[in-house]
């Protein structure tokens, strides 16, 4: 009698028998794209029960078999090509004598991960905090259940059956262990933020094109979501933004919120504080859980993307956590996941078929291994790859990171990029779909086929697909270049292409969306598509380009050849120099599990001999306060690799030119121009072999700075430096809405604010030039931070030698002020007598005066600011210490018992005099050699 499980369905199990198949790696083992002859049992020695393990066998066996796997053995959970675990059901007969099946009893350590395997026997359970793993979602509820108050259930996941715990008695990991119901195991890591970055560059991956030559792609309508810390709802960027979350964490970090300004920052503070996302909205979310998060709270909250910028220690294993994403992603196929790869591109993994190799297989994190997500590596703002930055492959051979984008330190903020980037794509994909979202695969394979090549040739383990490249992807989904289809069982869907004569390099992606695997598997892919183009004139079949996954240095850093790739969920192929003609896209299934897979392809035909600026965009891409040179970027396909241009630079608008560099390569697609300290409206130009091409005019000039002349209870007042080409200027301010907004527009240079009952103490200033092009904003200040009060900045004292006291007003502004005075006045305000007043004359904004009619104890006194429309406005008051004309003061008198006694001393006297304390018949108490600042009373008698 023989019973059959159905494989593909975890949740569907005949009483009559169960199996579960569960992973564990070996070193020894060989990813399975490299094959192997038959499982080797020796490899899992580890596994196979003793007689101990015997007496109390729940039913699990280690099975290996030759060739095909045995119909009638269901795998769920694979250890190799050959071997399985599964468990039989003690009670029901099961045909074991099949040809070429062998099969002995297996005691529980399979169901370790290879992190928990090493520490089972060493580590102290109690306090410990596991992850765990059932087929089921029942299965798992009835062990926690069993398990009792051994253990206290942290985190539960239903998505991937899985829960979070924490060992309270020294059993309980072994009491889930021998559970027949759970399926894995393992220490649960603990996350952290990736390294931030500075040098933000908003010419990488065509950001500053996004802005200005793609009108309205904004992100507008998406909600973002960033799992880590809390965000800071108050920044200037995120203002208004932040939905409220009941997932979100308590503690706010910096980290959160430079992650989400760069994902979708407003640009209120400045150019540099806008994000590729700028009108999208944020819905926060906390790490503590790793994880997916609960799909329905995000769908309510219609998140669609969501940035992980944060990693555990390396794990080369697809766990728990790993599952539950790509059992979210299988489920709803819209939401894209980007995680950063990591910053320990030097580590090692510490086991698995990738132990100890340096600079390979160290991306933190096991949920980084799920298959639908997006993990991104980083790029320094010099174009050099990081070598901190995490490399795959992952534990089965796959790619990751897929991209790189800008992260100078780190890849938090490369994480932060593609987020904001796959955002503007939904916005952009919904606006023209009836407010649809395009779906995750759609997404990949765009960013996938237009991501530029860097680091080697082709794809590779430490850059993936290449670096992001936010406007080319963006302008494809705009020119649908991509095809899209339904995969099912026994068909090959075909999509044709014509290829034009001039035409230097066909590119295409595909990607689909994969079913989850089972928990610890030795290999992830479920559903195995097979992409190829042919040439239908010559007959060639172009297949992708894969990687060599072999356990060993040399081979990982083998360029990429042409083969079936049976690991990735996405394929790339691409054709140098392709002939004329007409070729066929071709999609077809290795292996279907699913009823149905859909899958897009991306695809591009780059002709010879293009050439197009995409930076400088805007003014602010030439700030000399921030950098020294303008990066120049361009895009281009040259004939010729390695043709050159001749570039020129004009600041008279075409008049003349002013030769840069004469031999500029082409291919290189950036240049670092020192910006010129002058004020004129520049293009630049580039000589090519093949025609003449042109940058946006913009206009270089010094940065518009402003300041706050004064902040009064009714009014504010606003100065800055006039702008060589304005004819206006526009005031700005942050009031009700997320966004600065046009407060007012005037000729001069300076203006006064009332305040109303929408006034907002932050203001930025825009100068409307004569040439109608955009000039760069100011930074955004906060009149309530600047220093600056009601016509003066600060009053201060300074007590000279014999308590002569010289005061000091710092007016923030001369203009409207007729004089100061100086008044002394009682601690209640009122006058006791002017000390002197003084006529405002500018350009000295600093006025001072001194007095020796100073009394024992504290003396008040503030200055008058009378304006030259006749009113007065009054500084704060400050209060001075001093023993008077006494050489010493002793305050508080009487003195508390047990307390302290306060001196000080007549300023001139050394601090360096002898001081004796003495009691009221004259009896020396205490004698110092210094006079102290305060003294104890404690022990001293009264009196």
């Amino acid at each position: 009698m023989m019973t059959s499980v159905n494989s593909n369905n975890c949740q569907s199990y005949p009483k009559a028998l169960t199996v579960i198949l569960i992973v564990m790696f070996c070193t020894t083992l060989l990813p399975t794209a490299y094959g192997q002859s038959k499982a080797d049992f020796a490899s899992f020695h580890v596994f196979v029960a003793n007689q101990q393990d015997t007496g109390k066998h729940s039913g699990y066996y280690l099975c290996s078999w030759e060739n095909e796997v045995p119909h009638s053995l269901p795998i769920i959970r694979s250890l190799a090509h050959h071997a399985a675990i599964v468990w039989i059901d003690p009670k029901v007969p099961y045909e074991t004598n099949l040809p070429g099946l062998t099969m002995v009893k297996a005691n529980n350590l399979w169901k370790c991960s290879p992190n928990a395997l090493p520490l089972v026997a060493s580590r102290n359970m109690i306090g410990s905090s596991l992850v765990v793993s059932a087929p089921t979602l029942p299965w798992l509820l009835q062990a926690l259940t069993e398990a009792g108050n051994a253990i206290d259930i942290l985190q539960l996941d239903s998505m991937s059956a899985s829960a979070h715990v924490r060992c309270i008695k020294p059993n309980a990991f072994a009491t889930l262990m021998h559970h027949k119901g759970i399926s894995f195991i393992d220490f649960a890591a603990t996350p952290h933020t990736e390294i931030g970055i500075i040098g933000y560059d908003r010419t990488f991956h065509g950001i500053n094109a996004v802005d200005y030559a793609i009108p309205g792609a904004t992100g507008k309508n998406i909600v973002v979501g960033i799992k880590e810390q809390m965000v800071e709802q108050a920044d200037l960027d995120l203002y208004k933004r932040i939905l409220p979350s009941g997932l979100a964490a308590n503690n706010v970090t910096n980290h959160a919120t430079v992650v989400a300004s760069i994902v979708g920052g407003a640009g209120n503070s400045f150019y540099d504080g806008r994000g590729i996302a700028y009108q999208c909205k944020f819905f926060p979310s906390s790490f503590g859980n790793l994880f997916a998060d609960d799909f329905g709270v995000l769908n309510a909250n219609a998140v669609s993307v969501q940035n992980h910028s944060y990693g555990t220690v390396i794990q080369p294993f697809y766990g728990a956590e790993a599952l539950s994403y790509d059992a979210q992603t299988w489920r709803n196929k819209n939401i894209v996941h980007v995680f950063s790869a990591g910053n320990m591109g030097q580590g090692t993994a510490p086991l698995g078929p990738y132990a100890n190799l340096q600079g390979f297989a160290n991306i933190t994190g096991n949920f980084k291994a799920a298959k639908n997500i997006i993990t991104v590596g980083a790029i320094s703002n010099k174009d050099i790859i990081a070598d901190e930055s995490s490399a795959g492959p992952l534990f089965d051979g796959r790619i990751a990171p897929q991209l790189i984008a800008l992260g100078p330190s780190g890849t938090s903020d490369a994480a932060a990029i593609v987020s904001g980037t796959v955002a503007v794509m939904q916005q952009v994909f919904a606006d023209s779909n009836g407010g649809a979202l395009p779906p995750a695969s759609l997404v990949k394979a765009l960013l996938y086929n237009t991501a530029t090549d860097v680091h080697q040739p082709g794809i590779d383990y430490k850059t993936g697909y290449g670096l992001a490249d936010s406007y080319a992807a963006i302008v494809s989904l705009q020119q649908k270049r991509y095809w899209q289809d339904l995969m099912v069982p026994g068909v090959t869907r075909v999509f044709p292409i014509q290829v034009p004569q001039n035409a230097i390099r066909l590119k295409a992606t595909i990607s689909w969306t994969d079913s989850n695997a089972t928990v610890n598997t030795n290999q992830a892919l479920i559903n195995d598509l097979d992409f190829e183009i042919f040439h239908s004139a010559s007959g060639t079949v172009y297949q992708p380009w894969i990687l060599n996954p072999f356990p060993n240095a040399d081979s990982l850093k083998q360029s990429a050849k042409r083969g079936r790739d049976s690991l990735n969920t996405a394929e790339q192929i691409t054709i140098q120099n392709p002939p004329v003609g007409e070729y066929q896209l071709r999609v077809k299934a290795s292996k279907i599990v699913s009823a149905s897979v859909p899958f897009h392809v991306a695809w591009q035909i780059d002709t010879t001999n293009s050439f197009q600026f995409t930076s400088p965009q805007h003014p602010s891409d030439m700030n000399r306060l921030e950098k020294a040179t303008a990066s120049l970027r361009w895009q281009s396909t040259p004939a010729d690799a390695q043709a050159k241009g001749q570039l020129s630079v004009s600041y008279n608008r075409g008049a003349s030119w002013q030769l840069v560099a004469d031999a500029v390569l082409l291919s290189a697609a950036k240049f670092e121009w020192p910006i010129k300290d002058t004020a004129a409206v520049i293009s630049f130009r580039m000589q090519t072999g093949f025609g003449n091409f042109y940058s946006k005019e913009v206009v270089l000039s010094n940065l518009t700075n402003f300041q706050f002349s004064f902040n009064c209870t009714d009014s504010l007042g606003i100065v800055w430096n006039s702008h060589p080409f304005a004819t206006a200027y526009q005031i700005y301010t942050l009031t009700d809405s997320p966004y600065l907004k046009l407060l007012l527009t005037t000729t001069d240079t300076v203006a006064v604010v009332q305040k109303g009952n929408l006034y907002s103490p932050v203001f930025a200033v825009q100068p409307l030039l004569n040439n109608q092009l955009p000039a760069s904003r100011s930074l955004a200040k906060n009149a309530d931070f600047s220093g600056v009060n009601c016509f003066y900045t600060a009053i201060n004292y300074n007590l000279l030698d014999n308590n002569v006291i010289r005061l000091i007003t710092s007016l923030s502004t001369n203009f409207g002020v007729d004089s100061v005075s100086f008044e002394q006045v009682n601690q209640a305000g009122e006058l006791l007598k002017i000390l002197n007043t003084q006529k405002v004359a500018a350009p000295n904004s600093n006025y001072e005066t001194t007095t020796n009619s100073t009394t024992t104890g504290t003396v008040y006194f503030r200055s008058r600011i009378r304006l030259q429309n006749g009113k007065s406005v009054y500084t704060n008051t400050i209060a001075v210490i001093t023993s008077g004309q006494k050489i010493l003061l002793a305050f508080p008198n009487p003195a508390p018992a047990n307390g302290s006694l306060q001196l000080r001393l007549q300023q001139g006297v050394p601090y360096s005099s002898r001081l004796q304390l003495l009691d009221i018949s004259g009896r020396l108490l205490q004698q110092f050699d210094g006079v102290p600042f305060s003294l104890s009373t404690k022990g001293l008698p009264a009196g």
